[in-house]
């Protein structure tokens, strides 16, 4: 038998190893829990917002909406772009809740668009043809008056069929690429784009093919006019934060820290990349600037469920140097805003159970 010494230096022995064991444990852990997603992140949460609940009013109108999927507001003016209808713009005033009427047709006549987007500007209607490669400016009492408006100014981009929404960028235009060289481009006054491109794509956690890091960064950006431009990807919770040069100042991850699988595939002569289902999840769309700040919409839904539409309930409002502000909640799904910064309003479109627009109060 062991003697009471022995015993007692074999316990001593066993407690030393369990305590070493644990701080190893312990270091392991802290480690798993500081690794780093994407480089240069900062890591948000919902604590970091303050939340505030919204109710939205539905706006009755003497005219039902059709099937908007973007929306602007200028004053007593809110115009729409519909899919399906004969005139891609429709008008409302928003004091006498009456429709103004219709513009710009569907066709590809000298005054006539295919595939129109807005592109955001206080002081004038300018639309981007997607299809045309056509950006057309006009002035909003014309945009009014005229059931056929005339632009003041059109343009075509350098390079045809640039799928992606524009915004000002001082007198440039910037859009998102889809390409996998570099995250954005630059076009000048005159339509031609810069031979550099804007921004890097994020160094995240799977190294993509080139077809997967287009799907993988899908985005949408907005701009402050003119030296922050803010990219909101759609399938992770990632927003980069560049200056007017294209430099990274804040690259914003959560609330939630997810991000979407991609994977390449080739069938036959058909190439491209689906994402795992397993981790399919919209993030954040339809961004604004409002004047120090910007807002976006958060989906976090997964896009395979029963369950998923693309309406969301959680707003977040950022300051341009990229600090989390106000998580607004609201009580009406909406999937795509405009916000009247004067007036404390944000219009939202909703098509639950029809089509309709929803106005908040902030």
């Amino acid at each position: 038998m062991k003697n009471n010494k022995s015993i007692k230096y074999s316990n001593m022995k066993m407690q030393k190893k369990v305590f070493w064991s644990l701080v190893c444990m312990s270091i392991v852990l802290s480690s798993c829990n500081t690794k780093k997603t994407y480089q240069q992140e900062t890591l948000i949460g919902w604590n970091d917002f303050k939340t505030l609940e919204l109710k939205g009013k539905i706006l009755e109108f003497d005219e039902p909406v059709m099937k908007p999927f973007q929306i602007m507001v200028w004053d007593t003016l809110l115009v729409t772009i519909d899919q399906g209808t004969g005139n891609h713009c429709h008008l409302f005033n928003l004091k006498t809740h009456k429709k103004i009427g219709e513009r710009i047709a569907t066709g590809q006549g000298p005054d006539e668009m295919l595939v129109p987007y807005f592109i955001n500007s206080c002081d004038s209607v300018r639309l981007y043809d997607m299809m045309k490669s056509e950006i057309g400016i006009y002035g909003i009492k014309e945009f009014i008056a005229d059931t056929k408006p005339v632009a003041s100014r059109k343009y075509k981009l350098g390079e045809a069929n640039f799928f992606s929404q524009l915004a000002m960028l001082n007198d440039k235009l910037i859009g998102v690429s889809y390409r996998p060289d570099y995250p954005c481009y630059i076009f000048d006054r005159k339509g031609k784009k810069q031979s550099n491109g804007f921004g890097a794509y994020p160094d995240g956690p799977i190294k993509y093919t080139d077809l997967e890091i287009v799907d993988a960064y899908r985005a949408i950006l907005a701009t402050n006019g003119k030296d922050r431009v803010a990219v909101c990807h759609s399938f992770t919770d990632l927003i980069d934060l560049f200056d007017g040069e294209g430099n990274l100042l804040k690259r914003l991850y959560g609330p939630e820290h997810f991000y979407t699988r991609f994977i390449e595939f080739k069938d036959g002569d058909r190439i491209g990349s689906n994402a795992d289902p397993k981790y399919y999840r919209d993030a954040f769309y339809s961004p604004v600037s409002v004047g120090k700040d910007f807002f976006v919409l958060f989906n976090g839904k997964f896009v395979n469920k029963p369950q998923y539409n693309i309406l969301a309930t959680d707003l977040l409002v950022f300051s341009w140097n990229g600090m989390p502000k106000i998580h607004y909640k609201l009580d009406h799904g909406v999937s795509c805003i405009a916000v009247d910064a004067k007036a404390h309003k944000i219009y939202g479109i909703s098509d639950s159970p029809e089509y309709h627009i929803v106005e908040f109060s902030f």
